[in-house]
């Protein structure tokens, strides 16, 4: 990796500075490094900003990042991102606006058919850099952070703006740029802040597999887990995984002996959380049955035969579609609004449009599979 010229930015002044000189820039590229991997609470811990020839890494941890608010939301100014999904939820959380307008390389991509969208691919493909990738699960909120670690958050945005530049000729090229633009208004309308903590089983592999008994214990080491998590500042992955969580709630063992015997946990973790899990699994144990948790089983439905067949039929256009125009069949026309379209039926494209299930270019494209059906 090539040494990266940046200015690092950790108070008041210096970030006043940054926002104006980037504030003449007509396109910036935003790049961000959060800590979710090390603790509890997920946080911003680096914002990189690239305008023109100037490179800035922020530290939200030594100084507030609020002027930046104005710059990420001025409309004269592009914002170019890699993945603006995560990094928009993180920057409305965190800052309150959402950026816009935005340009992301990721979406460009996936719209120009590309197989491997990820940065590092792109710029390996484009420009022929290899990223290095050891600091991806780096601890970004640990002060202060090495020359290294720094250069390679720079590296984020530093070709970004150029592969917009490439991706651009691309996308107009196959006179694809407005359906680019129109993901990435997509994007924005249904950007939300990050989703609060909570305990859900139903996001726990096989848990509908389980009793209700099962489940109720499930909940309460999940419970556990969260609070143990909070305490230590950690992921709740980095206390005990799901998998031994599962099968603690399988075999609900009663005793130290029984938790042992079952070679769930290993002997350091026996040690450590032995007492905690089993209080959980009492806990679990004497919640009354009327108050035993369950999922609801799913709604019943008669089998639709028509709209199966449509469904087949409408699978087999989109792949043949997909095929035509080089793109992930699933990006451009996902299985839930083909499945939406056929319990619909509709009669004909002016039907299909009306029903608001699709919109922009996927309506048309699914307008021309409707109308040579």
């Amino acid at each position: 990796m090539r040494m990266m010229d940046y200015e690092y930015v950790g108070d008041r002044a210096a970030l006043e500075e940054a926002v104006e000189r980037l504030g003449s820039c007509r396109s910036i590229s935003v790049d961000l490094e959060s800590d979710s991997y090390h603790h509890y609470a997920e946080k911003i811990a680096l914002v990189q900003v690239c305008g023109g020839k100037d490179i800035f890494i922020l530290d939200p941890l030594r100084v507030d990042l609020s002027p930046l608010a104005g710059l990420l939301t001025d409309a004269s100014i592009e914002k170019v991102f890699h993945d603006v999904d995560y990094d928009g939820r993180m920057l409305l959380t965190f800052l309150g606006v959402k950026p816009s307008p935005v340009f992301d390389t990721m979406i460009a991509a996936r719209i120009l058919g590309k197989e491997r969208v990820g940065l590092a691919d792109l710029l390996g493909e484009y420009f022929g850099l290899e990223m290095d990738k050891k600091f991806q699960k780096a601890d970004w909120s640990e002060r202060p952070l090495g020359g290294e670690m720094l250069e390679y958050a720079a590296m984020d945005v530093a070709y970004l703006a150029a592969l917009r530049e490439r991706l651009v000729d691309e996308l107009e090229r196959t006179g694809r740029m407005a359906w680019a633009r129109e993901e990435f208004e997509r994007l924005l309308e249904t950007l939300e802040p990050m989703p609060e903590r909570a305990v859900d089983v139903s996001r726990v592999k096989g848990a509908r597999d389980l009793s209700p008994r099962q489940l109720a214990v499930l909940r309460e080491l999940l419970q556990w887990r969260e609070e143990r998590a909070r305490e230590r500042d950690l992921p709740s992955f980095k206390v005990i995984g799901n998998d031994r969580l599962m099968g603690i709630a399988q075999s609900c063992p009663r005793s130290r002996g029984q938790l042992a015997a079952s070679g769930i946990l290993s002997e350091r973790q026996l040690a450590r959380f032995g007492a905690d899990i089993l209080a959980a699994v009492e806990r679990g144990m004497r919640i009354p049955r009327g108050k035993l948790p369950s999922f609801s089983p799913p709604p019943r439905q008669k089998r639709d035969f028509v709209a199966e067949k449509i469904l087949r039929e409408l699978k087999a256009s989109r792949d043949r579609k997909a095929a035509e125009l080089n793109m992930d069949p699933g990006f451009l026309m996902p299985n839930a609004v083909l499945k939406a379209v056929a319990r619909l039926k509709p009669a004909d494209a002016a039907e299909l449009e009306k029903s608001g299930l699709l919109k922009g270019w996927r309506l048309g494209i699914m307008q021309e599979i409707i109308s040579g059906e």
